[in-house]
């Protein structure tokens, strides 16, 4: 399996034509995984598989990926595709470039990826990580009025009452830490 920074680096290779409609699969385990565009491309064209998004680590970016089994492989590629193996375990699915013209060309595909993957949901975790980041950026508040901030900033109507109860114990850890 390639790393994530070299998934990456695949994904954002698209400046051909016949780029746009290739997907890239990296077999994690027993699962073969599209990430980015390539996600996008499975998720439009091939089924609507239920879509990941999360925060990348040490960074400020997320991704977006879906996955299905290695054995379901020829159950989800398309009659007129082609088909490419490698020998690092990953998979090249050439769709038909007639899928570009349908789709209104190049710059059409690229806003509607835009907007698909702002459309997926972080997952809880990635939300409530990119939550901390945002209070408390360098891991603890260095006033109180940080604090303050970040009891006005938190949506206490879109949290469960466990939700709330976890914010206020951080809270108090924070505050007792100024003290």
């Amino acid at each position: 399996m390639s790393q994530l920074s070299e998934i990456l680096e695949i994904e954002k290779k698209r400046d051909t034509a016949e780029s746009q409609c290739v997907v890239n699969l990296f077999q994690e385990g027993t699962f073969y995984r599209a990430y980015e565009w390539s996600a996008w491309l499975c998720f439009r064209y091939i089924r609507q598989f239920k879509p990941t998004h999360r925060l990348i680590k040490d960074s400020e970016d997320s991704i977006v990926f879906v996955g299905f089994p290695v054995t379901s492989l020829q159950k989800y590629t398309p009659q007129d595709a082609e088909v490419s193996f490698n020998g690092d375990k990953s998979v090249i699915i050439r769709l038909p470039q007639s899928l570009l013209e349908e789709s209104g060309g190049a710059e059409t595909m690229a806003e509607e990826f835009a907007n698909w993957k702002r459309s997926v949901p972080l997952t809880e975790s990635s939300k409530k990580k990119l939550e901390e980041q945002r209070l408390y950026p360098d891991g603890a508040p260095m006033k109180l009025t940080d604090i303050v901030h970040g009891i006005l900033s938190y949506p206490v109507e879109q949290r469960t009452p466990m939700e709330c109860m976890m914010f206020l114990a951080e809270l108090k850890q924070q505050v007792s830490k100024l003290i």
